[in-house]
């Protein structure tokens, strides 16, 4: 996998508490960004598939009046 180094800017109140917790190894804040991706993109696609069952419902209803 390609790497690349980045520069953020926090504050330092967090990065005191991340270095007493091991957070800032490269590997650990890559888990860390992986997750939250994961994460991301799983409520991305349940929100897409939400959205697609309510317009099929709503087109049924519409071809299909009671």
């Amino acid at each position: 996998m390609e790497m690349v180094e980045i520069t953020i800017k926090v504050p330092k109140d967090y990065v005191d508490e991340a270095a007493d917790f091991g957070m800032l190894e490269p590997e650990i804040l890559g888990r860390i960004l992986r997750d939250e991706l994961d994460k991301r993109i799983m409520k991305f696609v349940d929100d897409e598939v939400k959205a697609h069952r309510a317009e099929q419902r709503a087109k049924q209803s519409q071809d299909n009046p009671a």
